[in-house]
């Protein structure tokens, strides 16, 4: 679990351009840019709006716990509770070391719209190990988000646009703070309906399961 402080977390997103690609500005992007009609958006949910759980998690695709989770544990939550209406989810960026790297791609899922953004933030999850290898060894890691970003038409001069596009930036910012606000200094961080999840039980399917089941008063079958 990567434990970040708020001014870390706020550095993050002011630092959103990848050294590769030049200093970004705060300019809006141009008209065109995939997804700009959606990138001021700062809550992207999936599910039922009337789910009888809400469950918010605070993460970084960098974090390697978060992988860890978002592997074993969000496949399980989208199927069994998500898919049928159980459970509203809400994904909360909250930008870890490195830093630049990990704005890059959330503002790049930004851009691919709000109905393919957890596509991309399942791919940011799966590019995880080879960018951060990437980022020890100095390789090109801009070339490897281009090539992220270009399944979601975001291509030449809209790489860049979406990285210097101040919705991107003050949508991230709103998450960022939204977790201050409730105390987040650790990815991943999860609360469900307002109450932040303590332990490590549920970072895991079978207790995460059982917290909602409990939740939802379902009784285990008896043995």
């Amino acid at each position: 679990m990567i434990q970040l402080t708020r001014r870390a977390a706020i550095a993050a997103v002011s630092v959103i351009a990848l050294t590769a690609c030049g200093g970004a500005d705060t300019s809006n992007a141009q008209e065109g840019t995939p997804g700009s009609s959606e990138l001021a958006l700062t809550d992207i949910a999936l599910g039922d709006a009337d789910a009888p759980i809400t469950i918010v998690e605070y993460a970084s695709w960098t974090c390697p716990a978060c992988l860890q989770f978002h592997t074993d544990v969000i496949p399980m939550l989208k199927a069994d509770y998500v898919e049928t209406g159980q459970v509203r989810f809400v994904f909360r960026e909250f930008p870890t070391p490195p830093a630049n790297i990990s704005v890059a791609g959330f503002a790049l899922a930004r851009c691919a719209g709000e109905d393919r953004y957890y596509e991309a933030i399942d791919d940011l999850f799966a590019a995880q190990t080879n960018v951060l290898n990437l980022a020890r060894s100095g390789g090109d890691i801009e070339g490897a988000l281009r090539a992220l970003a270009s399944s979601y038409g975001i291509e030449g001069e809209g790489f860049t646009e979406c990285l210097s596009n101040k919705d991107v930036t003050y949508a991230i910012s709103e998450s960022v703070m939204k977790g201050d606000s409730q105390g987040v200094n650790s990815t991943p961080t999860v609360f469900l309906n307002g109450e932040k999840l303590q332990g490590y039980d549920w970072r895991t399917a079978e207790g995460m399961k059982a917290l909602l089941d409990e939740e939802l008063g379902v009784t285990a079958p008896a043995e």
